[in-house]
């Protein structure tokens, strides 16, 4: 069963909001849940079904049961909230429901100790290198993570030529040896100079994708005691760069940090606040 005005939702996303295909299926994902919940477990709404007799008490249940059976993080329930938001206001504003539920609502910070429990983990990097437990593209995905680069860049075409550009440690460029003359066969049986290949021959899509990268980080994960999460190390690594470096300038730390201003000063100030 489908949400109330789910096909004109669909439409809105799409021709107001252009969203893309992935956040629209997302979106109606989440809003749909909502409305499981309540056709099962809210009686006012299972013997009304009026949209506009919603009350934020009714999404407060429903968001606590994701945080208590679901267990779901602060990042999620944020993420859950901001669709819902969308969609009451998309009722609200072409006047199919004279409720607003989610309008007080607000949303959770996430945890510091996401990023404080991993501060620093780089310069434990020569050690996490030289493993002979964890593989070599896990090794390669905490390199790069060091050096500020994120997940979704490192599996992109042609990123490999970044290993000629960068300022590397010896250690570092023993790993990359190492790795080249390790991974030259299968680079040679895809066709494909790129970091992270497919162990099956196939020449039309070699690339090995973001999810797949995620596989590989989660079988490895019992064999290393730092958490093989991409964006939490990669804003660590980005925290403790900024509070080490305080002398250099905005350009100097943009050029290094891979960033631009904006989300330079949005980093600043996680830094301050998670950190220091």
């Amino acid at each position: 069963m489908s949400f109330p005005y789910e096909k004109r939702f669909k439409r809105y996303l799409q021709n107001d909001k252009l969203v893309v295909k992935t956040t629209e299926n997302d979106v109606c994902h989440d809003v749909n849940d909502l409305f499981i919940y309540l056709r099962n477990f809210n009686e006012n709404y299972r013997r009304s079904g009026d949209l506009s007799l919603l009350e934020e008490s009714d999404v407060i249940e429903y968001m606590i049961m994701l945080q208590t059976k679901r267990k779901i993080k602060n990042t999620t329930y944020n993420k859950v909230l901001t669709h819902l938001n969308t969609y009451f206001k998309f009722l609200f504003k072409n006047k199919l429901s004279s409720s607003l539920p989610t309008v007080t609502l607000q949303g959770l910070k996430r945890s510091p100790k996401q990023i404080e429990d991993v501060y620093g983990w780089q310069v434990e990097l020569p050690g996490y290198l030289s493993s002979h437990t964890i593989s070599n593209y896990t090794k390669m995905v905490l390199l790069l993570l060091a050096h500020f680069y994120t997940i979704s860049e490192i599996v992109s075409p042609d990123f490999y030529h970044v290993l000629q550009r960068e300022d590397w440690q010896k250690y570092e460029k023993d790993f990359i040896v190492q790795f080249q003359n390790e991974e030259s066969d299968k680079q040679q049986m895809q066709n494909c100079h790129d970091l992270f290949l497919k162990t099956r021959l196939d020449l039309s899509a070699p690339r090995l994708s973001l999810a797949g990268l995620h596989k590989v980080l989660k079988k490895d994960q019992p064999h290393c005691s730092l958490p093989l999460v991409p964006r939490r190390l990669r804003q660590a690594a980005i925290a403790a760069y900024l509070n080490e470096h305080q002398n250099l300038t905005d350009g100097q730390l943009c050029g290094s940090l891979h960033l631009d201003l904006a989300s330079l000063n949005y980093y600043r100030t996680m830094s301050r606040q998670h950190i220091l």
